[in-house]
């Protein structure tokens, strides 16, 4: 069995858990974290005891999440904007299409550099 550390605030669906552990080549055991991610550093205990890390995060804290994994895998869920049908009425009157998100498979990072500069 893997240990999958799941950065998120949402549970994963049953098909993503079959997906992950079809991915993983084993069943898999998740261990949630669900708290706001600020700096990498209190991911890092948790991070050490997995096998494989599944995240939604900031691209920041994902890029140094890939550095510190040690080669362990770093998963992210693919997902697509599908549209309703329907549309939406915003409070300020408008109108906009309606989309939900839909979930496609998953992906592993293999390498994911960042390099930013502030602008004020």
């Amino acid at each position: 069995m893997k240990q999958v550390l799941w950065i998120s605030r949402h549970q994963m669906t049953e098909t993503q858990v079959n997906d992950l552990a079809r991915a993983l080549g084993d069943s898999v055991e998740l261990i949630p974290w669900q708290d706001t991610v600020t700096e990498l550093a209190e991911l890092l205990p948790e991070l050490r005891r997995v096998d494989a890390v599944a995240a939604v995060l900031p691209v920041r804290l994902l890029a140094q999440l890939v550095a510190a994994a040690d080669g362990k895998p770093v998963l992210q869920a693919r997902m697509a904007r599908i549209p309703t049908g329907r549309t939406l009425v915003l409070p300020d009157g408008r109108r906009e299409a309606e989309f939900q998100f839909g979930y496609l498979g998953w992906e592993q990072i293999l390498r994911l550099e960042l390099e930013t500069r502030q602008l004020w």
